[in-house]
């Protein structure tokens, strides 16, 4: 496991070379997460303080599987959080689909008061993640909300999950040959290579012992999943267009 109050963005290139990339889902810190008296306060065993590169603080507890940005500092908040999970994992007893979730999954639980609670579940070995609700009970969510569970909270393994690093690499450059045939992908030509270029630059840190997991997590999840969103009209397919015909 990565140390406690890691520094996510620890390869000391500065992230905003990259504006165009945005988080998706990203938590920001709820009042009760903001710096304070309570941020002084002892962390509560067994939790650890992780940072996010792009500076947001978020709490991991390795035992419970539990995830928070809310402030465990605060005796209340904490207690709302175990509260949370608790109910949530009573409901999760009772769902006869339980045995399709991973072993290994991640709760996330935020925005926590006395009444309610967000929580969401991520398993690194599946990649994928998972809601419940009464309605539906358990169910798989779409392949982006995993990559956003990876981009939102990427400071506390040493590792990114399980074959998503060649995923990531392949996408790129899968990427690359369908924008030279036309494709269109949510960046630009331009901003691609800007990616490849970010991720050639944190493995050459990588190779020199940097840890650069955090800001290699940020990236992808931001970026992923990476599919084509139309196809640009070439002239002759614009005429055809005009002209009435199929292409």
């Amino acid at each position: 496991m990565s140390s406690p109050d890691q520094q996510g963005d620890s390869d000391g290139h500065r992230e905003s070379t990259m504006d165009f990339i945005e988080t998706a889902q990203y938590n920001a810190p709820s009042s009760s997460s903001l710096p304070g008296n309570s941020s002084q306060a002892p962390l509560p065993y067994p939790w650890h303080q992780y940072r996010h590169p792009n500076g947001d603080i978020y709490f991991y507890n390795n035992q419970l599987r539990l995830i928070t940005p809310d402030n465990v500092r605060d005796p209340e908040i904490l207690e709302y959080i175990i509260d949370a999970r608790e109910d949530h994992l009573q409901c999760l007893a009772g769902d006869p689909n339980l045995h399709r979730l991973p072993t290994d999954y991640e709760l996330v639980v935020s925005d926590v008061s006395d009444t309610a609670a967000v929580i969401r579940m991520y398993s690194r070995v599946a990649g994928a993640a998972y809601t419940w609700t009464e309605e539906r009970g358990l169910a798989m969510k779409s392949r982006e909300h995993f990559w956003s569970h990876v981009a939102e909270y990427p400071s506390h393994h040493p590792d990114l999950p399980p074959n998503t690093e060649g995923e990531f690499v392949q996408s790129l450059n899968n990427a690359k040959l369908a924008i030279a045939s036309g494709a269109v992908f949510p960046f630009s030509e331009r901003q691609i290579d800007q990616i490849i270029a970010r991720y050639q630059y944190l493995t050459a840190q990588r190779t020199q012992g940097r840890n650069v997991t955090p800001s290699l997590a940020w990236l992808a999840g931001a970026v992923m999943p990476l599919d084509a969103v139309g196809r640009r009209v070439g002239d002759q397919d614009l005429q055809a267009l005009m002209n009435g015909s199929h292409f």
